[in-house]
């Protein structure tokens, strides 16, 4: 016979014995020595069972060691998705681990290299398996099944033209093959714990209209030194509450809640973590750690020190220290409260304005806002106005331009740096507001810092500094609006 030619054996023929299990193979016949020629096949089926008929499977390498089992039906603590074994409804964890959750997906596609395993090659016999690092091997793979039979191979080194195939051979043989196999059986028994941290639910039924609705965030830690706490008002508008009132800048708050919304970490660096490990770790005293209700459900996320390319992580009462990317957490762990707040002062609506005193350099400047209910575009629920303006000296100015671009001016005076020291002395300028609609009245003051900074302090809370360039343009801008000239659109 010739030597390219081969007798095909086909499952139901013939049987190979591996490490006492039976293999329905189909393989080509070699000479048995190491220096014959590697043939290659399509597939050679190795081990074909049911994702039902495995008991255990125990997997020993040089990263530890864990064992898969069935899961009990019903079993809560474990995420699952489609997979061989997920799909005909059996789901397997990880018998050495308990309290914490396990990716049933995962499990699922390693028993799978238990119970259905091909070959893309049949290296043949060999006469030394240390070559292929079969001696010493990288993982031992040991499958018991219902039947009572077994199967047991050993996992070499990694073939060098496919770093993701590697050599095998069964637990007693010295015949080498050529797998692919998932990265799990070369790793410890944290590969199995689920990576998804957060997920939450949309709060509509209806999945065209998603909605994600935070009712309230509560931040403390190392970047929050102060407590700082973002709710809803009654308008269901967001707010930061404390340590005191201010405006939020919504981009920076959208991307907070973007992670404490959803968030999957790289890997479980810890599992039921001792206090040592905490600190260790960083957990005991965090960088930061949220404490929020998110679709009226509640949630806590810790983050801890940084890892070597993110930082470490808990969730809610899962016992596990994570590690997240730095990228998936930079909106959360990279924010200070005044990362958070807008660097916009005061924005109050300026048709609930009444009246406006400006003063500065020993002199006081009035604006005064009057309003005419208007019938005709008034409607049961809304009341529409007609609106006048005059200055200090009693004339009407125009208020359809000029005021409106004199008070987007004035609203628009922004900070540029934090100071939470309340400034002593008088205020340069002082700016009060009243209203239609309620007595209150609102007072912004700039304090003298230097000839260039003004400190903001609004209702007797520092806002932080601004460009005294700035606050002086404001004020020129009023000084014109009062004299009647053309106020350009800021």
């Amino acid at each position: 016979m010739k030597g390219s030619t081969r007798n095909l054996i086909i499952a139901g023929a013939a049987a190979v014995v591996l490490g006492g299990a039976v293999f329905a193979v189909n393989r080509i016949g070699g000479s048995g020595s190491s220096s014959s020629a590697a043939t290659s096949t399509p597939q050679i089926q190795l081990i074909s069972k049911a994702s039902d008929d495995v008991t255990s499977m125990k997997v020993t390498n040089k990263n530890g060691s864990y064992t898969l089992v069935p899961m009990p039906v019903g079993t809560i603590g474990a995420v699952s998705s489609a997979s061989s074994a997920a799909a005909s409804g059996v789901k397997f964890t990880v018998q050495e681990l308990s309290g914490v959750p396990i990716d049933t997906s995962v499990t699922g596609s390693v028993v799978q290299n238990g119970f259905s395993l091909a070959a893309t090659k049949n290296i043949g016999k060999v006469s030394n398996l240390e070559t292929y690092g079969l001696t010493n091997p990288q993982a031992t793979i040991n499958v018991t099944f219902r039947d009572g039979s077994t199967f047991g191979y050993k996992i070499g080194n990694a073939t060098a033209s496919d770093t993701n195939s590697y050599y095998m051979c069964g637990e007693q043989s010295d015949n080498v093959y050529i797998v692919s196999v998932d990265p799990g059986l070369l790793d410890n028994a944290n590969y199995f714990v689920t990576k998804e941290m957060v997920s939450v639910s949309s709060a509509s039924s209806d999945a065209s209209n998603e909605q994600t609705v935070f009712n309230k965030i509560t931040l403390t830690g190392k970047n929050f030194p102060k407590t700082t706490v973002i709710q809803m008002d009654s308008t269901g508008k967001p707010f930061i509450v404390s340590p005191s009132t201010f405006l939020i800048d919504s981009t920076k708050v959208s991307a907070l809640e973007k992670v404490l919304s959803s968030l999957t970490a790289q890997s479980a660096v810890a599992l039921n973590p001792d206090a040592d490990a905490l600190k260790k770790y960083g957990l005991d005293n965090p960088t930061v750690k949220a404490e929020y209700t998110v679709n009226k459900s509640n949630h806590t996320l810790v983050i801890g020190d940084k890892s070597s390319d993110g930082y470490y992580a808990m969730v809610d009462s899962v016992n596990v220290v994570y590690d997240v990317s730095a990228d998936s957490v930079s909106d959360l762990a990279g924010q200070t409260l005044f990362d958070l707040r807008s660097k916009l002062i005061f924005l109050p609506d300026s048709i609930t304005v009444k009246q406006i005193e400006i003063t500065a350099n020993g002199k006081t400047d009035t604006v005064n806002i009057t309003r005419t209910e208007n019938p005709a575009s008034s409607t049961q629920d809304q009341k529409a106005y007609t609106y006048k303006v005059t200055g200090t000296n009693g004339a009407e100015l125009n208020y359809g331009t000029n005021f409106t671009n004199m008070y987007q001016n004035l609203i628009g005076l922004a900070v540029y740096d934090q100071s939470d020291t309340m400034p002593s002395g008088t205020p340069v300028v002082t700016v009060k507001y009243s209203y239609f609609d309620k007595a209150t009245t609102d007072t912004l003051a700039f304090y003298a810092v230097d000839n260039r900074h003004e400190a903001a302090v609004l209702n007797g809370t520092p806002y932080g500094l601004c460009t005294k360039s700035d606050v002086d343009n404001v004020l020129s801008t009023i000084a014109n609006f009062e004299a009647g000239k053309a106020i350009p659109q800021p």
